[in-house]
């Protein structure tokens, strides 16, 4: 199988030829520190580690105002987003953003800018059908990446200011959440109109934090589920898988996710008490759990440790296909590039389905690399 068949299958919750491989992210400082521990100069760890390609293609679902840096020193600058949202950004530092300020703060504001939500070709990439048959050429999965509505909620109105319109003003949050999803509704099929075939839809969103949701289940299933159902009911009419990305404690969340019609959720942060262990028997025979190998372990450098990380979670999560192995966020400087290595290497060697007898790989004779 190539990348796109391994990925579909499981996300089809069926057994690949192995499990799928993924990492979206190596942070600047990891690849410096590797370069010095033995990745080559000219090769992403990606490339050098042989891992499963998940190409991603932008949709713009913005408010398309235009962008601006408004200040700017040697070390950082501000700059205002095409939604009107303010953040301050290091320059040479690999860390989250500051939210300074926004453009819409009150419902008065929203009813002003919302006609710039129009489905309009322009948000449609030119290149879309040249860079998924490009993509599906090489073997790799493709999905499309539009804003997810409740996040790009959030972000337009900061924060603090959406929690308390959450509470105080629901009709205008989920009024806000309605409009983004019926644009990018209504983008994805005109995408998809022009010929190209991606192979799924991947949200980014972080709707928990480390003790759990952000919001009530009760609060979600009012607010949000219904939108995030119309996105899961376009893609299924398609043919696309939805997968989410969400931060935090999702395990409250993810009974919500599979109610509202996802195929996946990552990153499954380990150090937020998200276990495949756990999860595994609980949910897996309806969506797939993308992720969840510890980097605090992989950190520390103890093999057995490192290990029993691995190989624990891949005996739960590997049954029935439905998982994908990840990293539980990305890959920090903290891990040396040796024990990365040792990591995928025990993937590679006990990841394979198909084992003789039904056994797990390390009940019996190792699988060849």
């Amino acid at each position: 199988m190539d990348s796109r068949e391994r990925i579909a299958t499981t996300l089809a919750l069926q057994e690949p030829d192995r499990i799928a491989m993924v990492e979206i992210c190596f942070w600047p400082p990891t690849v410096e520190r590797w370069r010095n521990e033995g990745l080559p100069e000219d090769v992403h760890p990606e490339q050098f580690f042989g891992l499963d390609r998940i190409a991603r293609v932008g949709i713009d679902c913005s408010l398309q105002f235009e962008m601006q840096v408004l200040e700017e020193t040697d070390e950082w600058f501000v700059r205002r987003d095409r939604d009107g949202a303010v953040h301050k950004r290091w320059k040479d530092h690999y860390a989250t953003c500051a939210e300074v300020d926004q453009l819409v703060r009150t419902r008065e504001d929203w009813e002003r800018v919302r006609e710039r939500l129009q489905p309009t070709p322009d948000r449609i990439p030119e290149t879309l059908v040249e860079a998924v048959a490009e993509a599906h050429g090489r073997g790799e999965f493709v999905v499309l990446q539009p804003n997810e509505p409740v996040w790009w909620t959030w972000r337009t109105l900061g924060m603090e200011r959406a929690f308390m319109a959450m509470a105080a003003e629901p009709d205008w949050f989920e009024e806000m959440v309605a409009a983004q999803t019926r644009l990018q509704a209504e983008l994805i099929e005109m995408a998809l109109a022009t010929g190209a075939r991606p192979d799924g839809v991947w949200y980014f969103s972080d709707l928990c934090y480390r003790n759990g949701m952000f919001f009530s289940q009760t609060m979600y299933r009012e607010l949000m589920l219904p939108h995030h159902r119309r996105i899961a009911e376009v893609c299924r009419d398609n043919g696309l898988f939805l997968l989410l990305h969400c931060c935090g404690d999702c395990r409250d969340l993810v009974p919500l996710l599979i109610e509202a019609g996802f195929d996946a959720v990552q990153p499954l942060e380990a150090r937020c008490g998200n276990d495949v262990r756990e999860m595994k028997p609980a949910y897996g025979d309806r969506i797939t759990l993308f992720g969840n190998i510890n980097v605090d372990v992989l950190a520390t450098g103890d093999r057995d440790a490192i290990r029993h990380e691995v190989l624990s979670k891949l005996e739960a999560a590997m049954p029935g296909g439905g998982y994908i192995y990840h990293s539980d966020h990305s890959v920090p400087p903290t891990v040396a590039f040796d024990d990365y290595a040792f990591a995928i290497d025990l993937i590679r060697e006990h990841g394979l389905y198909g084992q003789q007898d039904g056994r797990h790989p390390d009940e019996g004779e190792r699988a060849s690399r």
